[in-house]
């Protein structure tokens, strides 16, 4: 038995570790490059219909490397034993497993002697990865290309071609790499591939230093970071007390830094903001915009206290240096099983998720908003909306200056989901050609360059107010421009390939 088995575990296991290990919180991107090495090789030692199963067990690594922290999530936040939280997340984590698994199967089939098995495998993989990216509501969570954050030259090619041209040249070169270790004939399948890869860096490394300066001087814009506990950020007994410890830590800032905006974190105020129930504490903090002379966007939510029905909005409300609520920016893709509960029918159980914050509606549109007294825009993108690189292009439609993504990562603990979060945003940054400023309730906060470059960020767990001079930027990228026209390239490519099969098979 052990003897049948290793033959597909060892290559499954082995590429979904150096899968894990090239992202956050390892953080080894350079390993995404091998990462698919052991599934292309193992061709040669199992059978056609065992590659369904080779890609389920590696995808059932990748993925529970990138989402395992979701056990914890649920067991902690809604009320469910361990045994039902892991096997939720284990319902998620074969779904995703699965796109793996049809990956494999298919690349299986392609004639592995043919130059064009590794263009064919790298567009197949990308159209799979823009079905994550919208199947079920969506849930793109660490693609492929995500793991090269750090690997700014690279990361430029992401102002072209968006993640999906990074995962792209990724599985191009280890499909490439496959084939001229198996052929013994590097020229024929490495000699184009690497070429395009030097050429792609060279241009980042040109990219990198040859961006013009922008025209107009940078935002200093101040971010605070609460720090506050989920499992004491909802309690109604603590409101008062969120509400002075933001008021002083705001109030230190400004003294300190002198800001032209300052940003509280998503849901920063857990409470129905503007309902005269809450009065008091919502007043304490639109106080201290007229006080500190500065405008202020602040995180919390939009709901009638009298009226249960009425829609909950996460809201970032933008208040002007007198404390008026001047306009808004909506959360419109929301998460599942935390903002909304999908089929309640069936995952009725998981209601505790959703049981202290409560169930949200929908925001109408992404918005760009003015700030006050100023010319100068801003976009912004609550939380899990950092994960989808259409949501950026929307708000970069309306040419926003810089963006903004206020999030709250206290679910996560200290696992590796905060780290992977805050790399997806990296993404977003290099896609837009814009600067994005992190404002998290527990971290991690700081300052993303539209390079791609962390110019400040915070750790997990600290209590901390920061400024920081955020640059602001004109023009389009070609990526925002133009969208996600690799895949269509790639699904053209695809399509001429199966019909040139298809007319020689005719022909034979």
């Amino acid at each position: 038995m052990q003897q049948r088995l290793f033959p597909l575990l060892a290559p499954a296991l082995l590429s979904g570790l150096l899968f894990v290990v090239s992202i956050p919180k390892f953080d080894q991107y350079y390993l995404a490059w091998i990462c698919l090495l052991p599934l292309f090789l193992a061709r040669h030692w199992l059978s056609i219909q065992s590659h369904f199963a080779l890609g389920l067990v590696a995808g059932l690594a990748w993925t529970t490397g990138r989402t395992y922290w979701i056990t914890e999530t649920l067991q902690l936040y809604g009320a469910l034993s361990w045994a039902t939280a892991a096997a939720t997340n284990a319902l998620l984590i074969l779904y995703m497993a699965l796109y793996l698994a049809c990956f494999v199967a298919v690349c299986r089939r392609l004639n592995f002697s043919s130059p064009l098995f590794a263009w064919s495998a790298a567009s197949i993989w990308v159209l799979l990865e823009w079905a994550q990216n919208w199947m079920l509501s969506g849930f793109p969570w660490q693609f492929l290309g995500d793991s090269q954050y750090l690997n700014l030259p690279f990361l430029q090619w992401a102002t072209i071609t968006g993640v999906y041209g990074l995962s792209f040249l990724i599985v191009l070169f280890n499909a490439a790499l496959a084939q001229a270790l198996s052929h013994r004939a590097f020229i024929p399948y490495l000699s184009l591939p690497l070429f395009l890869l030097v050429a792609v860096h060279l241009w980042g490394f040109y990219r990198m230093h040859n961006v013009p300066n922008p025209p107009t001087a940078p935002l200093k814009v101040g971010v605070v970071q609460g720090n506050i506990p989920q499992d004491r950020k909802w309690k109604e007994n603590r409101l008062a007390w969120t509400a002075r410890h933001y008021a002083a830590l705001t109030r230190d800032l400004a003294a300190a830094e002198k800001p032209a905006l300052i940003i509280y974190p998503e849901t920063a105020l857990p409470l129905y903001f503007g309902d005269p129930l809450y009065a008091t504490y919502v007043d304490s903090i639109t106080a201290l915009a007229p006080e500190l002379d500065t405008p202020m966007l602040v995180g919390s939510l939009k709901g009638d206290s009298q009226n249960r029905t009425a829609p909950v909005y996460n809201r970032a409300f933008l208040l002007n240096a007198q404390g008026e609520v001047v306009d808004y920016a909506d959360k419109v893709h929301l998460v599942p099983f935390g903002e909304f509960l999908p089929f309640p029918s069936i995952f009725q159980y998981l209601g505790g998720l959703t049981a202290e914050s409560g169930i949200f509606a929908h925001g109408e549109r992404h918005k760009v908003l003015r700030l006050p007294r100023s010319d100068t825009s801003f976009g912004v993108f609550i939380c899990y909306e950092s994960i989808f690189p259409e949501i950026t292009r929307a708000l970069m439609a309306q040419d926003p200056d810089f963006l903004i993504n206020t999030t709250n990562d206290a679910w996560f603990g200290t696992t590796a989901a905060p780290h992977q979060h805050f790399a997806q945003a990296v993404l977003r940054a290099v896609e837009s050609g814009r600067a994005v400023v992190r404002a998290a309730n527990t971290g991690i906060s700081g300052l993303i360059e539209p390079s791609g470059r962390i110019a400040y960020r915070t750790p997990l767990f600290t209590t901390v107010g920061f400024a920081i001079d955020v640059p602001l930027h004109q023009g389009q990228t070609i990526y925002t421009r133009w969208g996600d026209w690799p895949l269509m390239l790639c699904a053209l490519a695809l399509t001429l390939v199966a019909a040139r099969k298809i007319v020689i098979r005719n022909r034979g």
